[in-house]
C-alpha cells in the first residue's frame, strides 16, 4: 500500500508525480506571490534609479558634485553630455522668481566672461535657462584658489612674481576689451594643474564704452 503524502501548505493529498513539499496549486500560488514581490521590488528599484538620474540631470548636463557656493550662485562639477566633457556649471540659486537685480548680475557675469578669450581667464562655453533656472557653463579648473595656496605660508618670490605678471596681463587684456572685473582677489583666481593662474567670477564686472573710461572714477568700483 502506497504511503499518502500531504501538502505542507494546505495539507491536501499530493499527486503521485508531485515534488516533495507542496501541491501544484500551492506551488503556483507561492510562485505568483514571490513573482509579484520581485516585480514590485524591481519596479521600485527602477523608479529610484530613474529619480536619481533625473536629479543628476540638468538639461544637457549631468551634475557630478557641488564645488562652490557664493552669493551669486552655486557651482557644480558637471559633464556636458553632447560633447562628453567636464565643465563647471553655475546656477542662480533663487530659481525663476529671483530678484531682478540678482538675475541681471548673473547674466552680466556670463556675458562679460563669455566676451573674453584668454588662456588665463576662465572661459564661458554655454549660457541659458533650463526649466526657468538660469545657468552658464565654463572651464572646469581642477585645483586650488590662490587664497588657498597662500593660506599657510607666503609664496617664493619668483613664483609670486610669475603669478602677478600673468594676472596683470590677463587683466590688461580684459581692460582692452572693455571689461572691468571689480572683484579681483585671491579667492577669485584659480591655480590650474600647470601652475597657471586663471581669473574667474565676473559677477561684479562692468562693461565700459571705451578705453578712455579707464580713467577709473570712484563710481566705476561701486
Amino acid at each position: 500500500m502506497n504511503e499518502v503524502r500531504l501538502c505542507e501548505q494546505c495539507h491536501g493529498e499530493l499527486p503521485g508525480n508531485a515534488p516533495e513539499g507542496l501541491c501544484p496549486r500551492c506551488l503556483l500560488k507561492l510562485g505568483g506571490v514571490e513573482l509579484g514581490i520581485s516585480v514590485r521590488r524591481l519596479e521600485a528599484l527602477a523608479e529610484a534609479s530613474r529619480s536619481e538620474a533625473e536629479h543628476r540631470r540638468f538639461g544637457n548636463y549631468e551634475v557630478l558634485e557641488k564645488i562652490g557656493q557664493g552669493g551669486m550662485g552655486a557651482v557644480y562639477k558637471a559633464r556636458q553630455l553632447n560633447l562628453d566633457r567636464i565643465v563647471a556649471l553655475k546656477l542662480l540659486p533663487f530659481g525663476p522668481f529671483s530678484r531682478s537685480d540678482l538675475l541681471q548680475r548673473f547674466r552680466s557675469e556670463a556675458s562679460a566672461a563669455a566676451a573674453l578669450q584668454h588662456p588665463n581667464i576662465v572661459a564661458v562655453h554655454d549660457v541659458g535657462e533650463h526649466d526657468g533656472q538660469p545657468f552658464f557653463s565654463m572651464d572646469f579648473v581642477a585645483g586650488q584658489t590662490l587664497a588657498e595656496v597662500v593660506r599657510d605660508q607666503p609664496l617664493p618670490a619668483k613664483r609670486a612674481a610669475g603669478y602677478l605678471k600673468t594676472i596683470a596681463e590677463a587683466v590688461h587684456y580684459a581692460h582692452q576689451h572693455g571689461i572691468l572685473h571689480r572683484d579681483l582677489k585671491p579667492s577669485n583666481i584659480l591655480i590650474d594643474s600647470a601652475d597657471q593662474p586663471r581669473i574667474t567670477d565676473f559677477g561684479l564686472a562692468k562693461r565700459l564704452t571705451s578705453t578712455s573710461d579707464f580713467g577709473l572714477r570712484t563710481s566705476d568700483f561701486l
